[in-house]
C-alpha cells in the first residue's frame, strides 16, 4: 500500500494556451488569489505559457501480484482525492518544465474530486524468449460540480462523470538478452467528462470518443514506432 499528499498540484489545461481573455491578449487580467487586476509587469502573454487548475491531492494505491509459472497475475487500485489548494498560486506561478502559468484557477472545484483507477492483468512465458501480457485498466471519477450540470441538452463539461476503459494485448520476444522485438494493439474509449478536451465550456468533447493503437518494434536495438 503506498500513501501520497500532494500539495499545490497542477493540472494544465488543453489545449496548451487555454482560454483568452476577449479584450484583450493575455489568458486572464484578474489575478487569481486576490482578485487584482493585473497590470504593469504581472501581464503574461499567452505564448510559450500553460493555463493550469490548482488542487491539493490526497491519493492511495494497494497493488497485488501472484505467480502461478508460467502465468503472473496482476492487479491495483488507486484512490485520488482532490481539493482547492489550501495554499493558493497567483499568475506568474511556475510549472513542470519551467513554463509559467498566465492563467490560473485555485477555485475550479465546488465540492471534493474523486479519481478512481483499477487495474489488472496477466503475463504468460511461452518460453525462455516469448512473453505475451493481456491487461485492463480503468479510470472513473464523480460530479464535483455543484449543482452539476451534466446532460445532453445543457452540454457535458470535464467536471462531469464519467470513465476510461482500455485493454491491451501485447507479445514480447527475447532474441538475446538485450535483443528483441515486440508488438500489440491498444484500445480504449472515454464518456463524459473523461471525453471532454477543453473543459471551459460547455467543454468540447474529442473528435472520437476511442482510439486503436498499433505498437510493434522491429527486431533492432533503438528503432521502435507506432503504426
Amino acid at each position: 500500500m503506498v500513501f501520497q499528499r500532494v500539495f499545490q498540484a497542477i493540472s494544465v489545461l488543453n489545449p496548451l494556451l487555454g482560454p483568452q481573455s476577449l479584450s484583450k491578449p493575455y489568458q486572464s487580467t484578474t489575478d487569481s488569489v486576490n482578485t487584482n487586476t493585473i497590470n504593469g509587469a504581472n501581464l503574461i502573454g499567452t505564448t510559450n505559457t500553460e493555463y493550469g487548475i490548482v488542487t491539493d491531492n490526497s491519493a492511495v494505491m494497494v497493488a497485488a501480484k501472484y505467480v502461478l509459472d508460467p502465468f503472473k497475475f496482476y492487479a491495483g487500485y488507486e484512490h485520488i482525492r482532490q481539493t482547492n489548494p489550501s495554499e493558493p498560486l497567483g499568475v506568474g506561478a511556475t510549472a513542470q518544465g519551467g513554463y509559467l502559468l498566465s492563467g490560473i484557477e485555485d477555485n475550479n472545484l465546488d465540492s471534493p474530486k474523486i479519481v478512481q483507477v483499477a487495474w489488472t492483468g496477466v503475463k504468460y512465458a511461452f518460453d525462455s524468449k516469448a512473453v505475451f501480457t493481456l491487461s485492463y485498466y480503468r479510470q472513473w471519477q464523480n460530479d464535483f460540480r455543484i449543482p452539476s450540470t451534466c446532460s445532453p441538452t445543457a452540454g457535458f463539461r470535464s467536471s462531469c462523470a464519467g470513465y476510461l476503459n482500455e485493454g491491451s494485448f501485447y507479445t514480447d520476444y527475447h532474441f538475446t538478452t538485450r535483443f528483441d522485438t515486440y508488438a500489440g494493439i491498444t484500445y480504449s474509449n472515454v464518456s463524459g467528462g473523461l471525453a471532454i478536451a477543453i473543459p471551459h465550456g460547455p467543454g468540447v468533447p474529442y473528435y472520437h470518443d476511442n482510439n486503436l493503437a498499433r505498437p510493434w518494434c522491429p527486431p533492432r536495438l533503438l528503432s521502435c514506432y507506432f503504426r
